[in-house]
């Protein structure tokens, strides 16, 4: 490993704040032309790049308004566009962040026969060429790249750069992230050894004829090229450091319907693996675009867990969704281009990757370490002090306050519970007394009556009636007999007791209720008689 100086040291650290930004994944849309066999099936083309940015689904009348008839994307090629337009116009800028120390991944996703296989082979070519144009324009900086190639295979793991079929596992690994155990690296020499690792893994994909493609990929390709580089002129230094970044080249297998293909056998299950795999592949894109804090699936596909960094994570990302315009494959361009709308809504947030050597990274602790130290040595000052004990001084004075509060509020609701028993106790008692007066009205009543029966019988006689009345009042009580004068004639007569029964002052009779009118009585002189 090279070494990086201080100028360099804080380069990079710029670079690192610059590029620790959210920015969305770049999408470009490539419409290849009709192909022979399209042609010859007298296909009629349904869609059109109207301009730059924007596809265009001419066929109206066939969909209705369903779906969207225009899409707009980053960039739109057209079937005359060459794969060097759609690498120098789109892609050139994620692809080449590698050499700055940035991680990217550029893959292909599209139908089968819709020139995925093609498309990442130019790029990929396209992408190394510049790469090595950069190294040689830039001999200030020692550089090393490494070379890897792997398949996915009908959700397995197998090496393009060894002969040996075994399928391998992936592991956690703490500081890379998601890897793959035993896969052979290759340290490239040149531009020429390069092309002979991509002979090599060409020959050993997967492919087979089926009715859309005579040369259909039948597993997921993702190559991978590793490229550290450091200051020749610090080499050697204590402070060494490196930076370090990936591009991944990821050659998807195309989506494909089982009534199209009309495939059986071992395709049957190779489409299967395959069209699972994209599923996964669009649910988590699906659910990145929604930036829901909730849980992403990568772990549902190997394909999804290996790319788990460039969809949501640590990478600059630029996606290539290849459509066919045939009429017959309308339905699986028009799922392209609602995945791609998907993916331009899914953020990344890419930076500098900066490895330190070892005797760096003891330095740098150790230094952390005595600073610690430091810290823990110096006394506190007072002005800190002082700041503290005000603070917890305040907080006890807002303590004291709201535990007085606290006191008042349960004297309040003491006092509320204390009246509302009392009230209750008072119309209990209310209650019962009603009841009793009840009873002893009906028996006034009754006594009422014969009285006046036996005043009709001594009529004649009356000062010996004066005389009774004058001294039955030890026997009645002081009762005097009162006709509401507004009542009815047939409402019989009430008698009230004055001799204050119910405690009350004054010679005042309580108020009584004679149905829904209030009668109250008063002494009357014995000298005015009845």
């Amino acid at each position: 490993m090279g070494s990086i100086g201080k100028e360099e040291l804080l380069k990079i650290e710029r670079m690192q704040m610059a590029s620790a930004l959210e920015e969305k994944i770049l999408v470009l849309v490539r419409l290849r032309p009709l192909s022979d066999k399209e042609i010859v099936a007298n296909e009629v083309t349904d869609w059109e790049c109207i301009n730059d940015t924007t596809i265009l689904y001419r066929n109206t009348l066939r969909e209705g308004s369903t779906f969207p008839s225009a899409y707009t994307f980053d960039r739109v090629f057209r079937g005359d566009n060459a794969t060097r337009e759609v690498y120098e116009e789109g892609a050139k800028e994620v692809a080449l962040s590698v050499v700055s120390g940035i991680n990217s991944s550029i893959f292909a996703y599209g139908q089968t026969s819709s020139g995925k296989t093609y498309t990442m082979m130019g790029i990929t070519e396209y992408t190394v060429a510049d790469i090595f144009d950069y190294i040689h324009r830039h001999e200030e900086r020692a550089f090393v790249l490494k070379f890897s190639a792997i398949e996915i295979y009908n959700e397995s793991i197998r090496d393009l750069l060894s002969m040996d079929s075994t399928p391998l596992r992936l592991l956690d690994d703490p500081e890379k992230g998601t890897v793959v155990e035993k896969a052979i690296e290759e340290t490239l020499k040149d531009w020429d050894h390069l092309k002979e690792l991509l002979s090599v893994c060409e020959a050993q994909r997967r492919i087979g004829e089926t009715t859309s493609n005579e040369k259909s990929s039948r597993s997921h390709q993702i190559l991978r090229l590793t490229i550290e580089s450091s200051a020749r002129e610090f080499l050697g230094r204590e402070n060494s450091t490196t930076l370090s970044a990936t591009v991944n080249f990821v050659d998807l297998a195309g989506s494909e319907r089982a009534s199209q293909a009309l495939a059986t056998g071992a395709r049957l299950k190779e489409g299967c693996h395959i069209n699972r795999s994209l599923l996964t592949l669009g649910t988590v894109i699906r659910k990145l675009s929604n930036r829901r804090q909730g849980h992403i699936n990568y772990r549902d596909s190997k394909l999804t867990r290996l790319l788990q960094p460039a969809l949501g994570g640590n990478a600059r990302t630029a996606i290539i969704c290849t459509l066919s315009p045939a009429r017959s494959h309308v339905e699986q361009t028009r799922n392209t281009l609602l995945f791609a709308c998907c993916a331009k809504e899914v953020t990344t947030k890419a930076q500098v990757n900066v490895v330190m050597s070892d005797k760096a990274l003891v330095k740098h602790l150790q230094k952390e370490v005595a600073r610690l130290e430091s810290e823990l040595r110096s006394p506190v000052p007072a002005s800190s002090t002082c700041d503290f004990t005000s603070l917890l001084r305040q907080k006890d004075l807002q303590i004291q306050k709201m535990e007085k509060e606290i006191r008042e509020l349960n004297k309040q609701r003491d006092l509320a519970q204390s009246r509302v028993e009392d009230l209750l106790r008072v119309i209990g008692n209310y209650q019962k007394s009603r009841k009793e007066n009840g009873i002893s009205h009906r028996h006034d009543m009754q006594a009422g009556n014969s009285w006046e029966d036996e005043s009709s019988v001594s009529k004649s006689s009356g000062m010996g009636e004066s005389h009774y009345l004058n001294g039955g009042a030890g026997k009645f009580g002081a009762a005097r007999y009162v006709r509401d004068s507004g009542s009815n004639d047939e409402e019989p007569y009430c008698l009230y007791d004055t001799t204050n029964r119910h405690g009350l002052s004054n010679g005042t009779s309580p108020p009584m209720s004679i149905g829904k009118k209030l009668v109250k009585t008063q002494f009357i002189s014995e000298s005015r008689g009845c």
